[in-house]
C-alpha cells in the first residue's frame, strides 16, 4: 500500500510537470518551455538538456534507473521520455531537425524499455509512440529498438504498427532466418484472434493470410 501511494503521489506530481511544459509549448513560449524541461532534467537526473542529449540510450537508461530504484523507475523513466518528446516537438518547429530526431529517437528507446517493464497501464503523461514514430519517419532505428517495439505494439494490439515495424526488419534483413521465423510466428499468432480485434488491430484476417503465405513461400 504504501508503495502504491508513493508512486501514485510520483505520478501525479510528474503529470504536472509535464502538463506544464506541453502547456508552455502549445502556447508558443519555447524559450520558458526549454528552460523548465532543463530544471526538470536537473531535479531529476542531476543533468541539463544539454548533456542528456548527449547521453547513449544505455546511458540514459541505467541513470533513470538508479534515480529511480527498483520501485519507480519506469515511472521516472516516462517523465523523461516525456521531456525528450516535448524538445522534439520544440525543435520541430523550430526546423531544428536533427536536434528533433535525436531527442525523439532517445524518448521512443526509453518509452520501449519501460513499456516492455510495465506491470500495468502507462501514466497519462507517457509520450505518444506513434507520434513518435512519425518524428522519426525516415530516420533508421536501430534493430534493438525496432525488436522492442515490435512487441510492444503486437501486445498492445496495434498490428498495423507492428506489421509495419516487421516490414522494415525484413527489409533491413532480408536473408535473416530469424527475422523471417519471428514475422511466420507473428502472422500465426494473429490469426487467433477474432475478426473485430484484427480490425481494431488495424489488419484483416485475408491480409494475414496472405503475408503468412508469402513468408512461408519466401
Amino acid at each position: 500500500m504504501f508503495r502504491n501511494d508513493y508512486v501514485m503521489r510520483m505520478i501525479y506530481q510528474l503529470g504536472a510537470v509535464v502538463r506544464y511544459v506541453l502547456g508552455l509549448q502549445q502556447k508558443g513560449d519555447y524559450t520558458l518551455a526549454l528552460i523548465a524541461i532543463d530544471n526538470a532534467y536537473r531535479d531529476r537526473l542531476g543533468l541539463g538538456a544539454e548533456a542528456v542529449g548527449e547521453l547513449t540510450d544505455r546511458e540514459l537508461l541505467a541513470l533513470v534507473r538508479f534515480g529511480g530504484g527498483a520501485d519507480a523507475w519506469r515511472e521516472e523513466g516516462l517523465f523523461i521520455a516525456a521531456l525528450l518528446y516535448a524538445e522534439a516537438s520544440i525543435y520541430t518547429a523550430q526546423e531544428r531537425t536533427d536536434a528533433s530526431a535525436a531527442r525523439a529517437l532517445r524518448a521512443l528507446q526509453l518509452l520501449a524499455e519501460c513499456a516492455l517493464d510495465a506491470e500495468g497501464p502507462l501514466p497519462e503523461y507517457a509520450p505518444p509512440r506513434n507520434e513518435l514514430l512519425t518524428m522519426l519517419h525516415g530516420y533508421h532505428l536501430p534493430a534493438h529498438t525496432r525488436a522492442a517495439l515490435f512487441t510492444i505494439c503486437e501486445r498492445d494490439g496495434d498490428f498495423a504498427t507492428a506489421e509495419n515495424l516487421l516490414g522494415d526488419m525484413l527489409d533491413q534483413h532480408p536473408n535473416d532466418e530469424t527475422v523471417y521465423a519471428a514475422g511466420v510466428d507473428f502472422y500465426t499468432r494473429l490469426l487467433t484472434h477474432d475478426d473485430a480485434t484484427l480490425v481494431k488491430g488495424g489488419v484483416t484476417r485475408a491480409e494475414v493470410h496472405e503475408a503468412l503465405e508469402q513468408l512461408q513461400v519466401g
